[in-house]
């Protein structure tokens, strides 16, 4: 499973920056509604042969920049298949950016890819995790909440350390 999805591309941004920067300049804009409809699998039977092909080709550029994110990603050492907000927000981020493309580029779009490649580099250096930890199987201890430790010098209690269970 992708870290981020159409939906979850949409969702940070909105359909009609979607599709003026995913639509090639020689086809013509389709209705912003289009794109919502197409990227939600909806029926596009309603829309001119010119739309649907310009659709097709602008879900084809979202899917290329959500895959090229996902490769920067696991380059990083993000296991392939790893589902957080975080990592949704940042492959969006970064497939925002590939979509915007030079000529288009804005401080605000490379500001927030900048911010996500620094988040990167921490998580290469340890200092930061983006992996969950897997939860508790089986054969992993059980951690009861109504434990007590003591510790006191041996001089008092004649031990380091006492624990005390069911309190």
């Amino acid at each position: 499973m992708p870290f981020a999805t159409r939906a979850d591309l949409l969702a940070r941004s909105n359909a009609r920056r979607l599709a003026q920067l995913a639509v090639p300049a020689d086809k013509t804009m389709p209705p912003e509604a289009a794109l919502r409809v197409a990227i939600d699998g909806g029926d596009l039977t309603g829309y001119t042969a010119d739309e649907q092909v310009a659709l097709t080709l602008a879900l084809d550029a979202i899917d290329t920049a959500l895959n090229d994110a996902e490769q920067v990603l696991i380059g990083a050492g993000v296991p392939d298949g790893t589902q957080t907000s975080l990592l949704a927000r940042m492959a969006s981020t970064i497939a925002l950016f590939y979509l915007q493309g030079a000529e288009r580029m804005t401080a605000e779009v490379q500001k927030a890819y900048d911010g996500v490649m620094d988040m990167i580099k921490m998580f290469k250096r340890g200092e930061l995790d983006l992996v969950p930890a897997p939860p508790p199987g089986p054969l992993d201890p059980v951690i009861s909440e109504d434990l007590v430790q003591f510790e006191s010098s041996s001089r008092r209690y004649g031990s380091t350390s006492t624990v005390i269970e069911d309190w």
